[in-house]
């Protein structure tokens, strides 16, 4: 990677870099947010609502063959 840049740079090519921060963008997505900055960026309201049918996730945990009451997921992505 570094000969990379040092090539980039010595060509005067420009490089942009983008470092993501999967734990922030996955772990704790908060949806309420997400839709609030949709309808800020005037998102259609269709498109919102499809967004808000797919998130409304559920999960169970299984504990060798007894499965446990489902319960709602509200944060982190599908």
């Amino acid at each position: 990677m570094r000969q990379i840049l040092e090539k980039m740079k010595k060509f005067r090519i420009s490089i942009h870099l983008l470092f993501v921060d999967f734990k922030s963008a996955y772990d704790s997505n908060d949806r309420e947010k997400k839709y609030v900055a949709m309808n800020e960026l005037n998102i259609p309201q269709n498109l919102i609502r499809l967004v808000r049918i797919m998130s409304n996730m559920h999960s169970q945990i299984k504990i060798q063959s007894k499965l446990l009451a489902p319960f709602i997921i509200h944060m982190g992505v599908r």
